[in-house]
């Protein structure tokens, strides 16, 4: 297969903690998401691997071997908490994306947008710019927050930046385009955790899911988060209340063609953590606490632009009924009181990959050169690395 890539393009990379988006900028939707997982096995007597070094498998290769179930595989997640947690498994993944998942030939005129949290530190991308530029040899490399990025998919540069996504769940600022850092807010009480929950509530009400393979259950059970699970707007009233769903809409069919009945409690329970963490057992804020904590830090000349800018962005934002429950929560904790109609959240259809469109976007401008590192001045200067990286991630 010959490769559409133009030295030109940007290759946009979102690291998820869940799913890799990968995609070409000036397009509207990432080309190959990829799970986070890393598959890895012993290769004995190979004569080019002289040292029995375990083979990585990533991707369609990893899915394959996983249902012929001929190797013995060990899994991994290389991505944990929105950082990368095994750069040796990783930037083999970023060669095998780029190669195998894109069919880029000549690494070394390839050009690297790397979307990444928020609240991981230059530092870091420094040892992720040595991988980038030293391993494969790309072209340049510029790294990007989601945060800063998903508030641009909208068009926007200033606003409140809501990331919920499958590890982490962030709160962020944006002025001008620049995250309010001293503002931030984040939890852990995000899409796994909530996945998590809810599986135990299909076993606490006798929903068995045994039957089926481990990668199976795990799918299912975000399948009915995803299309059945919604946010409640008076949770004590609607778990108790009579079940006013049609037996359609409370059927879920699993893929033996059985089909289970999802209740009000199991429906509201797990997506209630966002707002009320005791659910799981955990202490923290809730997720309107953490957005009216977040805009009390900022000036009050900015405030009014925050609340009338709210973006939501990432997976777990996909739950209905959010908005209006965002917005009736806030009201009752806003200091000094506050009409619902104040608070205005921007949240695209989209939404679940909206940081990396946020970087397609900003890809595709002509300014993405004077902002990338390239090799020839991360090379000139060995001395003034990590000078260059402070100076040039965002």
């Amino acid at each position: 297969m010959e490769s559409e890539y133009d030295q030109k393009d940007i290759v946009v990379i979102d690291n998820g903690t869940d799913t890799i988006k990968v995609g070409i900028s000036g397009e509207d939707y990432p080309r190959l998401i990829y799970d986070n997982k890393c598959g890895s096995h012993s290769v004995q007597n190979d004569n080019d691997n002289p040292n029995n070094k375990p083979q990585l498998l990533f991707g369609q290769d990893l899915k394959k071997v996983i249902k012929e179930k001929k190797l013995n595989v060990q899994l991994s997640n290389p991505i944990k908490d929105g950082k990368i947690d095994n750069v040796e498994s990783m930037k083999e993944f970023w060669q095998y994306i780029l190669e195998d998942g894109l069919q880029i030939s000549e690494l070394q005129q390839v050009n690297l947008l790397i979307i990444d949290q928020v609240k991981n530190t230059k530092e870091y991308k420094s040892k992720l710019a040595e991988v980038f530029f030293d391993y494969l040899k790309v072209q340049s490399v510029l790294f990007m927050n989601s945060a800063t990025l998903s508030l641009f998919s909208t068009g926007l540069v200033s606003g409140l930046s809501i990331e919920l996504g499958h590890a982490v769940n962030t709160v962020v600022p944006i002025y001008q385009g620049f995250p309010i850092m001293h503002a931030l807010e984040f939890s852990h009480i995000s899409g796994a955790e909530i996945t998590q929950c809810l599986e135990n509530d299909l076993k606490t009400y006798e929903i068995s899911l045994d039957k089926f393979s481990e990668e199976e259950k795990q799918w299912i059970i975000k399948d009915i988060k995803e299309t059945m699970c919604y946010i409640a707007g008076d949770y004590e009233m609607q778990i108790n209340s009579e079940d006013n769903f049609t037996e359609e809409e409370r059927s879920y069919e699993l893929p033996d063609e059985q089909v289970i009945h999802i209740t009000p409690k199991i429906r509201y329970h797990s997506s209630e953590a966002l707002f009320s963490p005791a659910v799981l057992n955990k202490s923290g804020f809730s997720l309107p606490q953490m957005i009216v904590n977040s805009i009390q830090r900022c000036d009050k000349e900015l405030r009014q632009e925050l609340v009338s800018n709210m973006v939501l962005g990432g997976g777990t934002s996909m739950f209905q009924g959010l908005i209006s429950r965002l917005q009736d929560d806030i009201c009752q904790i806003y200091p000094g009181g506050a009409m619902r109609s104040e608070f205005n959240f921007v949240a695209d259809f989209q939404r679940k990959y909206s940081a990396w469109i946020g970087g397609s976007m900003l890809g595709s401008l002509k300014t993405f050169q004077s902002l990338a590192i390239n090799k020839q001045e991360y090379e000139e200067n060995p001395e003034g690395k990590m000078s260059l990286i402070h100076k040039r991630t965002f």
